[in-house]
């Protein structure tokens, strides 16, 4: 296997990979997970590079190829076909596992439903981790990050020098951010998490 590009040769159903690398990049944990070890996505998914099939060689495609999570790879390889529904959720909750034993086709409302019943926080319904991270530095003290959190979108505005839409923004608002840090008790929020009234 010389050069780099030439690697993508194992077929699996409609598309072509590095199987090599794929089973080289897997450790068998204790627990029956069988964790990927290379590159994540920037959510913390395991990602292999593919290409599709060249429907005039058969061959794998010429030019720049794809990225595919690899426990979706795990599934096809296992099944031998595609997913027929969105989502191939892990029953361990472990975004790295490749068991083919803890993959199953789903949606995300049934991955969502799961983790909830099986107790797992920290993820909001986007999928993004609302967990402090240890061994990280966060550009704001948690007496800030409680003084965001609780204060109104023009305050946060003012003491930032920000407009008011990126202040009081549902999806990149700063109040939004640090979910891991509880509200002041001080406060109550309403349905739309705007601060009502200090509690008495």
């Amino acid at each position: 296997m010389g050069r780099r590009g030439k690697k993508l040769t194992d077929l699996v159903v409609d598309r072509y990979v590095n199987l090599e690398l794929f089973y080289r990049q897997q450790e068998k944990k204790d627990n029956g997970c069988w964790d990927w070890t290379g590159v994540q996505n920037n959510i913390g998914y395991g990602f292999i590079g593919f290409r599709h099939i060249d429907p005039g060689t058969g061959e794998p495609q010429k030019g720049p190829g794809g990225m595919m999570t690899t426990h979706r790879l795990a599934f096809m390889i296992e099944h031998n076909r595609l997913p027929t529904q969105r989502n191939v959720n892990h029953t361990c909750h472990n975004k790295l596992c490749l068991n083919p034993a803890h993959l199953q086709e789903g949606t995300q409302r049934e991955k969502l439903d799961a983790m909830v019943r099986d107790g797992i926080t920290g993820t909001n319904v986007r999928g993004i981790s609302n967990s402090k991270q240890e061994r990280r530095d966060y550009k704001y003290t948690e007496a800030e990050i409680q003084w965001i959190r609780s204060a109104s979108t023009d305050e946060i505005a003012a003491k930032y020098g920000i407009t008011r839409r990126r202040a009081g923004s549902k999806r990149y608002g700063f109040r939004n951010n640090y979910r891991w840090l509880p509200l002041p008790e001080a406060y109550d929020r309403d349905p739309r998490g705007r601060k009502t009234q200090e509690k008495q």
